[in-house]
């Protein structure tokens, strides 16, 4: 399904795509990035793109907000299906910081595609105005995310500590809350609203837990959005933008954590989920990866490739082809900053078309076709590392690097020269847009390397062997 089909346009009017003083103005905004060309050549000061955010200093000093200097949770999202009522927020300096960096900063780095459509400016941003859950999550992962800009010594450190921890304990009491009574009545219906603000509750507390991977909450959470999904998506071809986009985050989020934690079968994660041209960038890419790992774990229990999931490699590498293709041409339809990024979108989907390529291979070849496998993989290595070479500014996509990074990576035992390129970009990748688990990723590329294995064993027998002592990796 396309944005052509049964997708109903987002809420947010388009008009917010234009930077607000242009819209003051009455001219055309050119919505380049970071500020428009028009503001900057008059000397005015661009306030950005997207929802502006307006926050009262200082505290109510009448009605029942008196006192108040905090966003107010006196009221939690209902959770009896009612629809969820616009609140007033009072923001001190701190959460106002906190919406400040999460608009800036966080949404850049949790986007396939960063710019004016970002929808986790566009539809995230919206849902905090609305929904409680939401906007302390949001706010605790802006209070974790600063972390990283302080030194340990200093003193603001400490208390944005506090504040994530302080907003994470009101998003999880309240997520429990609701939680709990979906789970105490099954089958009764669920308001699209309250489902949309929790499953964005529950996968922006999954990306925060990325932050801190070791402790592994992150599968509570994605287990709370399967959840959700399940109870509350009845009619997944008629969902609004905004449930289209939460859906594939959960979507894309269970393929790549299946890649590392090895389940013989993936029953529970959806295969045939609602796409939109703007917003569900690579789905193509993601549902062949997924069908390729399952078909591994099928392989790697049985001996066997049997039905239903039997893959035939030649099928598989036309569906690629195909993906590319599609790829590039929904390319049009995205808002991008500047040519200069869509020239190197081109490049990214290219990436994503040889990292798909090398993971089917390394999957699907059979004894017989082993020596082409081979010199196929090599090829697609080659190519991955060319085009990141060719990549102009590698920050308007840094965070979608990882995977085809991963992916040349795993073809680079006995090559330093490689190794070190790999090394270089995976370094790149968490200087711009942080580390997650990606220090872990680069940790586990580099064991690979020393290992002396068979000719034959490539990482997935690594990584099954690494799983099975408790370990895990999120790509």
């Amino acid at each position: 399904m396309t944005s052509g089909s049964s997708v109903r346009p987002s809420p947010v009017d388009s008009a917010t795509k234009d930077c607000p003083r242009c819209r003051t103005r009455r001219i055309a905004c050119d919505r380049t990035l970071p500020h428009c060309r028009k503001c900057i050549s008059r000397n005015f000061v661009c306030p950005g793109y997207g929802i502006v955010l307006r926050w009262a200093q200082g505290v109510a000093s009448r009605g029942k907000l008196a006192g108040r200097a905090i966003p107010l949770h006196g009221e939690s999202d209902k959770p009896n299906g009612l629809s969820i009522a616009p609140q007033l927020q009072v923001f001190d300096t701190v959460s106002s910081e906190l919406l400040r960096h999460f608009n800036s900063g966080v949404a850049s780095k949790l986007a396939w595609v960063d710019g004016p459509a970002n929808p986790w400016r566009h539809i995230i941003l919206p849902l905090s105005h609305v929904s409680p859950t939401v906007l302390s999550s949001v706010l605790a992962i802006a209070a974790q995310d600063l972390t990283s800009k302080y030194t340990p010594d200093h003193p603001y450190l400490r208390r944005l500590r506090m504040a994530c921890f302080h907003y994470l304990g009101q998003a999880l009491s309240s997520l429990r809350q609701q939680l709990g009574a979906l789970r105490r009545s099954p089958g009764s219906p669920i308001c699209p609203s309250q489902a949309r603000c929790l499953l964005a509750s529950t996968l922006l507390l999954y990306n925060l837990e990325l932050l801190n991977p070791e402790a592994a909450r992150w599968q509570l959470h994605i287990q709370g959005a399967r959840a959700i999904i399940q109870e509350a998506i009845r009619c997944p071809d008629s969902l609004e933008e905004a449930d289209v986009f939460l859906f594939y985050e959960y979507y894309y989020a269970c393929v790549f954590i299946g890649l590392t934690t090895f389940d013989p079968t993936d029953g529970s994660t959806p295969s045939d989920i609602p796409t939109h041209d703007r917003i569900t960038i690579f789905s193509d890419f993601v549902r062949i990866t997924h069908s390729v790992t399952k078909v591994e774990r099928v392989k790697f229990t049985t001996g066997s490739n049997p039905q239903p999931y039997t893959l035939r490699l030649d099928a598989v590498r036309a569906e690629i082809e195909l993906a590319k293709q599609r790829t590039l041409h929904l390319s049009q339809a995205i808002p991008f900053s500047s040519p200069t990024a869509q020239r190197d979108f081109a490049h990214l989907t290219c990436m994503y078309y040889h990292a798909s390529l090398i993971y089917s291979h390394q999957v699907l070849a059979d004894d017989a076709s082993a020596q082409e496998a081979t010199r196929n993989i090599r090829s697609s290595r080659e190519a991955i590392l060319d085009h990141l070479d060719h990549l102009t500014q590698r920050t308007f996509f840094t965070q979608d690097l990882v995977w085809p990074l991963f992916m040349a990576g795993t073809e680079c035992r006995g090559l330093p020269d490689k190794q070190g390129l790999i090394e270089r970009a995976m370094l790149d990748v968490m200087r711009v847009s942080g580390s997650l688990d990606r220090r872990r990723v680069l940790s586990f590329l580099q064991m690979f390397w020393r290992q002396d294995l068979g000719r034959y064993v490539n990482w997935i027998h690594f990584a099954r062997t690494m799983s099975s002592g408790g370990g895990f990796l999120i790509l």
